[in-house]
């Protein structure tokens, strides 16, 4: 085209061009301006800023729905697995074979345990601690179905054990003990009997590992373990509810295989029951 023939020029930005603009506003914290900036970069056909942004939401909310979605990612048995991949269909396989047969039933009277009772200010029923008691401090992530434990009765259950320890939060790069627990309470399937729903099932599973930090500050395993606790409720319970009370004994389950465990007994701790004893 001859230069003479050109009436005018107009300029506008490209869609790369309004997302840099953006992306230079949006601040590495700002969870709701990287949730906007992403799904604005969906609309636009920017889906690798897209991904980035959605990458960076569930850094800072790992539990983000809208995030986990859109980077392909599926909730089974308690967490987040990236749908297709060998662990999650491992998990869902894992799941599909959990037994419903002899599966204890969840009770229709649930009592609360001492400390979640409502207006307890001092928690009955812990022997007393020794003030030269070995502290282990706790790092503890709960979660029943997709929300985070809000009274958590970790620390009570363990104490109860006795003996010259003592569980409690601290911090976690002085402890020279710590007692790892990350406990997942979760719906496992609806059970049926000729297409008919008869029972949900529910699950606790809780990873546990007793760390010791040694000389050079490294931290050294001393036990680990790992407890499951399935049970099934009515069709008309509640899952809240069944759910609550699945963690309840997941907590049980938790303290009396750490009760049990050869350094904890060397140092005092009373052996505790199992839910099913």
């Amino acid at each position: 085209i001859d230069r003479s023939e050109i009436a005018s020029v107009k300029k506008s930005a490209t869609p790369l061009d309004e997302y840099r603009s953006k992306a230079d506003s949006v601040k590495d914290d700002d969870l709701q301006g990287h949730i906007d900036l992403a799904k604005w970069c969906t609309q636009k056909g920017l889906n690798t800023q897209a991904s980035f942004h959605w990458k960076i939401v569930i850094r800072i909310s790992p539990d983000n729905f809208d995030g986990r979605k859109a980077l392909g990612y599926v909730w089974i048995g308690g967490d987040w697995y990236l749908s297709g991949s060998p662990e999650a269909l491992a998990r869902q396989k894992e799941l599909d074979s959990t037994p419903v047969e002899q599966v204890p039933r969840i009770p229709d009277d649930l009592p609360l345990p001492e400390w979640d009772r409502p207006g307890t200010s001092v928690t009955p029923d812990l022997p007393p601690i020794r003030g030269d008691a070995k502290v282990i401090v706790l790092q503890a992530d709960e979660k029943t179905g997709r929300k985070k434990v809000e009274s958590s009765g970790l620390k009570f259950q363990l104490n109860r054990m006795g003996g010259n320890v003592r569980f409690t939060e601290g911090d976690l790069k002085k402890a020279e003990h710590i007692l790892k627990v990350k406990m997942r309470v979760y719906f496992v399937r609806q059970q049926d009997f000729y297409g008919a729903p008869i029972a949900n099932i529910f699950q606790g599973e809780a990873q546990i590992d007793l760390l010791e930090r040694k000389p050079d500050g490294k931290m050294k395993k001393l036990h680990s373990a790992k407890v499951k606790m399935p049970f099934s409720a009515s069709t008309n319970r509640s899952k809240e509810v069944a759910l609550r009370y699945t963690y309840y004994k997941t907590l049980e389950a938790v303290a009396s295989r750490v009760s049990r465990w050869s350094w904890l007994k060397r140092n005092g701790a009373k052996p505790l029951k199992a839910p099913e004893e």
